[in-house]
């Protein structure tokens, strides 16, 4: 595997995601129970370790406010968030970005979209081989790998919105959080 650069990287996030509702962030991991990590990445409570883009559409938002600083995400504990989160293979978590950008649709023609499909696996190449991925989407309940072909139907909440779902990424040195948000 290749070592994924800031440049590629952040080129990969803005042509996939740039232009839907979706937050992006990369925190360090310290601790052994990641999703504290994954927590601190929602609550802004850390940067990038290394310092590269996030896309986070909320961070000025008037919702967020000190007793609330992880808006749109709800206040959630360890516990819940382990509720939520369900195993999945890294090739749907790539599949999972790239519905993200078709508004959680059936998927595209593969002619259509094998641009987004290699961004989205650059995306995750940041966080080298040794990853684990999870999801909130129902599907990943039953099956690591759950048929896609219909999108992105049903998810656990994590937010205020009627529809969420997103991807976490644990690698031995980070956590990355990719989430779609439908506020309708």
């Amino acid at each position: 595997m290749e070592t994924v650069t800031k440049s590629a990287w952040e080129a990969a996030a803005l042509r996939l995601l740039e232009d839907v509702y979706v937050f992006v962030a990369t925190g360090p991991r310290t601790h052994s129970d990641w999703r504290g990590d994954v927590l601190a990445v929602m609550n802004r409570d850390v940067d990038d370790p290394r310092g590269w883009r996030t896309l986070d559409w909320d961070k000025e938002n008037e919702e967020r406010t000190p007793s609330r600083p992880s808006f749109p995400f709800l206040p959630l504990s360890r516990e819940a968030l382990a509720e939520c989160l369900y195993p999945v293979t890294s090739e749907t978590a790539a599949r999972l970005l790239v519905a993200m950008t078709y508004e959680w649709g059936p998927p595209e023609p593969e002619d259509k979209t094998a641009g987004a499909l290699a961004d989205a696996r650059i995306l995750l190449d940041r966080y080298g081989e040794d990853i684990s991925c999870y999801s909130n989407i129902t599907k990943a309940r039953t099956s690591p790998s759950p048929d896609l072909t219909a999108g992105v139907t049903g998810w656990k909440p994590v937010t205020q919105y009627d529809g969420d779902y997103g991807v976490v990424v644990v690698s031995p040195d980070e956590v990355g959080v990719f989430w779609s948000f439908n506020p309708i």
